[in-house]
């Protein structure tokens, strides 16, 4: 109904689109009124201002666009002639609403749900007014403005216009470097949030298992550059990172499962004995844990730039050696690339031996299960490099233990 005619329409649409202007007036009156009395201000709109106003954008309309702007300018003089005469106010929010009020009245016409969507954005907008405030305020800081804007601007601008070729056969593309480095940095700052909002043993599993979904690989190099430089202890941390396994072995669930039901029947009770494995340890070291008090600045940054960039130079330079040695092996490398696939994304690898055909493939039976292997053998590599002896001696054991029964069932079942 893009064109209203008074003539053609029935009464009964007329009448609906006048009731959903009136509830969306009523609605964004009703808390601007509600306003006024709790702060005790002398605002020129209350519920029955901001109703008419409502009305009247969906009356004006319906006479016709011409009608439609001769109403806006109207509203729109009201609201210039309440600024001028209510200098004890100095802020445009009401008018700035009771102008959108009346466009959300005229929505109304073309399209109901949109219009009562954009009324409760408004009002909750509206009454969030001292909770927008202590935020922007008082709970962030600087630094972490400066780097949410900066992560915005990575992902809003830096991705976009980041050329998507690979520059030697499928890998070494800057558009998947740059998408690497973006989710790194978005682990970080997930990590610095979840730490600032919760307790540090609920934020590390939280935070963990939330990022293991983006990146388990980059989760560990992070939580390990944190023992390694000092900033907490190696137990809890190993703990967390055990926790991020949890949402590697959830994805290799999606992602089988997208590909092959044959293969998720066959993995499903494997991987969930290798998630109960996990979830105890990592409870266990993370109870065990003992609490460490707080020393990061009140104004710290929300990750480290430097760290991001070296942990995603390492993870290309692994990808594309990876594809050097797919190159040299040729079609006979199935295995070999899938063993080295597995030391950077396990994901990837799986879904490559997936594709291929079904479990009764032995071939592809035997690349899985080394994939798997040295996925975790990787992972426990990636833990001594980053966060030194006793993070690695706290993380690998567990990890490859977990891995090593998943194998051991995954064989079993297929042998019944």
């Amino acid at each position: 109904m893009l064109n209203l005619s008074l003539q053609t329409t029935s009464f009964q649409e007329l009448l609906m689109i006048m009731a959903a202007a009136l509830g969306c007036g009523l609605l964004i009156g009703l808390e601007r009124e509600r306003s006024k009395q709790r702060e005790n201000q002398h605002s020129f709109a209350g519920v029955r201002s901001f109703t008419i106003c409502a009305l009247l954008g969906a009356l004006c309309f319906a006479f016709g666009h011409i009608f439609g702007m001769i109403g806006a300018l109207i509203v729109g003089g009201i609201g210039i002639f309440s600024l001028k005469n209510q200098l004890q106010d100095p802020g445009v929010t009401t008018e700035l609403a009771f102008v959108m009020t009346y466009f959300i009245g005229a929505l109304c016409i073309w399209n109901i749900t949109l219009a009562a969507s954009l009324s409760v954005v408004l009002t909750v907008i509206l009454m969030m007014k001292h909770s927008i405030h202590g935020f922007a305020g008082k709970w962030i800081t600087g630094a972490e403005f400066r780097d949410g804007l900066f992560l915005l601007a990575l992902i809003l601008i830096g991705l976009p216009l980041t050329p998507n070729t690979p520059l030697w056969g499928s890998v070494l593309n800057p558009h998947i470097i740059l998408k690497l480095l973006t989710i790194i940095l978005v682990v970080q700052a997930l990590a610095h949030i979840a730490k600032r909002l919760l307790s540090s043993k609920k934020a590390l599993m939280l935070s963990s298992i939330a990022s293991g979904f983006v990146s388990s690989t980059a989760t560990i190099a992070h939580l390990g550059l944190q023992v390694r430089n000092g900033e907490v202890d190696a137990r809890s941390n190993a703990g967390a990172a055990l926790m991020s396994c949890i949402s590697t072995l959830v994805l290799l669930f999606i992602v089988v499962g997208g590909v092959s039901l044959a293969w998720l029947k066959l993995l499903i009770l494997p991987a969930l004995i290798a998630i109960a494995i996990l979830a105890l340890c990592a409870y266990w070291l993370l109870h065990k844990a003992e609490p460490v008090e707080e020393t990061e600045p009140e104004d710290s940054p929300m990750f480290s730039l430097k760290e991001a960039v070296i942990i995603a130079v390492t993870l290309t330079l692994i990808q594309a050696g990876v594809y050097g040695l797919e190159l040299l092996l040729g079609d006979a490398g199935l295995i070999a690339g899938t063993l080295l696939a597995s030391l950077f994304e396990i994901h990837a690898a799986a879904a490559a031996v997936v594709v291929q055909g079904e479990p009764a493939n032995t071939s592809l039976l035997y690349a899985m299960m080394l994939g798997l292997a040295a996925h975790a053998v990787s992972k426990s590599i990636n833990a001594a490099i980053s966060g030194g002896l006793k993070f690695a001696l706290y993380f690998a054991p567990v990890q490859i233990l977990h891995m090593l029964v998943l194998i051991a069932v995954l064989w079993w079942n297929t042998q019944l």
